[in-house]
């Protein structure tokens, strides 16, 4: 990969030699997988992934938990211009994943462009040549024409805040900081969280425990989840493209019919609800624990999960669901409101991401030298979810109001990749310096957004779908086909280039 050391007048640090390139992609996962590859594709090869980590994968590299899978069907979590053939199971595990993701960055000549390992510390737009320069924490300097934030919403652990959380004893830790070397076998291991990594993780740590305490603030919906091992006929048959391109529409169909569940009075919701019900009464026959674990908001409001050992676990007698809210957690253990203290080895904080204050660890510095964090003061907002006035020439993937709550992210990476690089293209083939989405044109659109979003389910109940003023900045409101359509070629007239 060319990265020339020129001298460079800089702001940030005047003199420093600057690596300069024509891309900087922040984060290694697969938006970042998924945008490198195509900028290749699109023949330009100059750019560098810029990744905290010591490894590519991103949330995939960090949430590395006992259970860890995709809850998607694992054809649709391969991209199109790369089916996975070797998937061994129907929701893919996470080694599994990551391991996709390897082979993606060696079969299409990454590797060169990694810099692991490399937290950026500061972010800026310089109006008066229209390039973004970076500082990293170990002092490097970079500029670039474009700016790629990869880092999507699921990369900053949140904890829990409750008192006394930093004065346990034990064994701490966060289901996305995962320690393999913490023993969990015959200890007394308490469970913060029932939401969808709960789910997961449950089950194998029951399998461990001594004692196991699952502290749960909100029952959740529970799905089937249609898991099934792949055997040799599959692998064959998804090495034959129709095939595989076969299998992949048929998983969209049928997700994109999900998506109806969460329409009040549709034949999907009654089917879902009806499924629900059913999957609680037989795998938990105790009724007061079935009351326990039934969900008081409606279906859909907060993520859904998809699981098939999460309910049996409380069928084990060592294995206890405690329902009372934490007030405080002391050195031996956690206390709830009912005054008990329930004594504790190892704390597991199965709590999630920070997914409303998005790139809080990296100043990122627009026009006139506001930052990120100052217009999203009232909650993350973009054009698509990729483009946010006052910031020239950077791209958010995964950014607000892209999740989805029924299908796979990647169906929403592939067009917002192509709508970035057609901008990009834009600007190099036009003599242009910067592109930047007009303001009007982002407020109107998340307008719309809010106003379909306001008499939907997910306005019904706390979530982290939700900001703390109830706005809804993580969910698209609409079916898969409607964003690609909107996104995958952008209007320019939407945009200023200048």
């Amino acid at each position: 990969m060319p990265e020339v050391q020129v001298p460079l007048p800089d702001p940030l640090a005047p003199g420093q030699a600057v690596a300069r390139h024509e891309v900087v992609i922040l984060g290694a996962g697969m938006s970042g997988l998924c945008m490198a590859i195509q900028l290749k594709r699109a023949g330009i090869d100059d750019f560098v992934i810029i990744e905290k980590q010591p490894g590519l994968g991103g949330t995939w590299w960090d949430n590395r938990y006992p259970g860890a899978h995709v809850d998607v069907p694992a054809p649709l979590y391969s991209f199109s211009f790369a089916p996975n053939p070797r998937w061994t199971r129907r929701f893919a595990s996470a080694p599994e994943i990551q391991a996709y993701m390897q082979a993606l960055a060696r079969s299409h000549g990454l590797e060169r462009h990694l810099r692991l390992g490399t937290r950026l510390s500061e972010a800026r737009y310089d109006e008066a040549t229209g390039h973004w320069d970076f500082r990293t924490d170990g002092g490097d300097a970079l500029r670039a024409r474009f700016f790629v934030c990869s880092t999507g919403p699921l990369n900053q652990p949140r904890w829990p805040d409750i008192a006394g959380l930093d004065s346990f004893a034990g064994q701490r830790l966060h289901s996305a900081r995962w320690d393999a070397s913490v023993p969990l076998q015959g200890q007394r291991v308490a469970v913060i969280g029932t939401g969808s990594t709960a789910a997961q993780l449950v089950g194998p740590i029951a399998q461990q425990a001594g004692q196991l305490q699952v502290f749960q603030r909100t029952a959740n919906w529970v799905l089937p989840r249609m898991d099934r091992p792949y055997g040799v006929l599959d692998g064959l048959l998804a090495r034959f493209p129709p095939y595989a391109a076969a299998v992949r529409w048929l998983w969209m169909q049928v997700l994109e019919w999900g998506r109806r569940g969460f329409d009040e009075g549709t034949v999907a919701r009654r089917g879902m609800l009806r499924t629900a019900a059913a999957h609680l009464r037989r795998q938990v026959k105790d009724p007061v624990l079935r009351e326990r674990l039934t969900p008081p908001y409606p279906l859909g409001c907060k993520r859904i999960i998809y699981s098939n050992d999460f309910y049996p676990a409380f069928n084990q007698p060592h294995v206890q669901l405690v329902t009372q809210a934490i007030t405080r957690v002391t050195p031996q253990g956690l206390v709830t409101a009912d005054g008990c203290e329930h004594p504790v080895d190892v704390l597991v904080c199965a709590t999630g991401f920070d997914t409303v204050q998005l790139l809080q660890s990296v100043p990122v510095v627009g026009r006139g030298g506001r930052t990120l964090q100052q217009a999203w003061a009232d909650g993350p907002e973009a054009f698509h979810g990729l483009t946010v006035a006052g910031f020239p020439n950077l791209f958010l993937m995964l950014g607000p109001n892209t999740a989805t709550g029924h299908t796979s992210t990647l169906l929403f990476i592939e067009p917002g990749v192509q709508h970035a690089i057609a901008c990009m293209q834009a600007v190099r083939q036009g003599g242009h310096r910067s592109v930047e989405v007009r303001a009007d044109v982002q407020r109107a659109h998340n307008e719309r957004l809010q106003s379909r979003l306001a008499g939907s389910v997910w306005s019904l109940c706390r979530s982290w779908y939700r900001a703390d003023n109830g706005r809804i900045v993580a969910l698209f409101p609409g079916f898969t086909r409607e964003y690609v359509r909107a996104v995958r070629k952008p209007d320019l007239a939407d945009y200023r280039l200048g």
